[in-house]
């Protein structure tokens, strides 16, 4: 399995590391087994590791390891018994390590697995959770949230055919939850989607269509600021100034109160760094330069370094902001930072943006430090077109 080679790679450069951080040389040859990766991939996890291995899958994604194995209890949760499902359901957990795998690594790496997953465990988990008449919420959610995460991915892979099947999947198997919430955050990111391949009036009409939704359900502010960020971003790309501004507004007083406010398991997570990239594009839309740069810079301090697809996203857009500033040497500055931070990234999305990025780059070329970058660019396209080869995602629907 190829996301496993893959895994294996990053992780023993992790090894290395700890090792010279930690000033202790075994470190370096700590390592993973097949059969504990498959088994970790399709939720079976009874307790954490040995310690030298969270150690090293600490500093890999940058997350305690007990929030990588779904060991962790929620803040608040709204009953015992919730917060009993989160420990205990192996689709949390797998939900938990996908998500992090995916941030890491770029969707082609994850998409299979993922399937594999819907396919094989959860699957047959929704027909017997709907004849037994057991926990059908867990799993009926946990299948919505991995359907909506293989979108994401298929997406993030340049696949919107594929991805647009499961986002459909997704929206009808969350029709069988009591907690609308699940299909509110569905329809995020098919307004997101929407917007990616120019349908910008679906894409509002998605957005609002969510918020609909959530008007009936508890308070949540997360999805609410999410939804009118996808709102302001179709707005933005029709020029409605007042309106997109309105809009983010709304969003930003609705993430003001996620703090306080109770959270659901199937909303993916939406925070200030999220929204202020968001925020970045809808001022690049309009053409409000420094706003957009200072929401873009923003993002970016918010944005740690294990979020690596992120900040590769958020450079791209600083990047174009400073070029139509007319400022190439900072805009040079930003690209060699974006080529150094996502070379692992495998995805698709990226590729076409440092595409677009480089064509943008074009009229600066009689600038020295441009012309490194353009070189340094064209091979890393180079390269990435070989990768990205070796990680296509099969033809037809999944």
């Amino acid at each position: 399995m190829r996301i496993f080679k893959t895994f294996t790679v990053h992780f023993k450069r992790a090894a290395s590391e700890v090792a010279q951080l930690d000033g202790n040389a075994s470190l370096a040859s700590v390592y993973v087994a097949r059969s504990t990766w498959d088994r970790w991939m399709v939720g079976d996890i009874k307790g954490l590791p040995r310690p030298t291995t969270c150690r090293v899958l600490e500093h890999l994604f940058g997350e305690p390891a007990e929030q990588l194995f779904g060991l962790l209890e929620p803040e608040a949760p709204p009953a015992a018994a919730a917060a009993s499902d989160e420990v205990t359901s192996p689709h949390l957990a797998a939900m938990e390590s996908f998500r992090l795998a995916d941030r890491q690594l770029g969707g082609g790496h994850v998409y299979r697995s993922v399937v594999h997953y819907l396919n094989t465990v959860v699957a047959p988990a929704l027909f017997g959770a709907a004849d037994s008449g057991g926990d059908s919420e867990t799993t009926f959610g946990a299948a919505v949230v991995l359907t909506e995460m293989a979108a994401w991915m298929a997406h993030d892979a340049g696949r919107d055919d594929l991805a647009s099947g499961h986002f459909d999947r997704a929206r009808r198997l969350s029709q069988s939850l009591t907690d609308a919430t699940a299909g509110a955050n569905v329809m995020a990111g098919m307004s997101h989607l929407a917007l990616q391949t120019d349908q910008v009036d679906t894409a509002a009409d998605l957005a609002r269509s969510g918020l609909a939704r959530l008007a009936a359900s508890p308070r949540m502010p997360t999805l609410s600021a999410h939804l009118h960020a996808m709102e302001a971003r179709a707005l933005g790309q029709l020029n409605s100034e007042s309106e997109a501004q309105r809009a983010l507004e709304t969003a930003r007083k609705a993430l003001a109160l996620a703090r306080t406010a109770p959270t659901s398991r199937w909303v993916a997570p939406f925070d200030e760094a999220a929204l202020a990239s968001e925020a970045a594009s809808v001022f690049l839309d309009l053409g409000a330069l420094k706003a957009a740069a200072r929401e873009a810079e923003h993002a970016l301090a918010l944005r740690d370094a294990s979020r690596v697809r992120s900040r590769a996203f958020g450079h791209v857009t600083l990047a174009r902001i400073l070029l139509a500033q007319g400022q190439p040497d900072a805009a040079c500055a930003v690209g060699v930072e974006l080529l150094n931070a996502s070379q692992s990234v495998t995805s698709l999305r990226l590729s076409h943006q440092l595409d677009a990025l480089r064509a943008d780059f074009g009229p600066y070329r009689g600038v020295p430090e441009v012309r490194e970058l353009l070189s340094r660019m064209t091979a890393t396209t180079q390269h990435r077109r070989l990768l990205l080869g070796s990680l296509a995602l099969p033809e037809g629907p999944q």
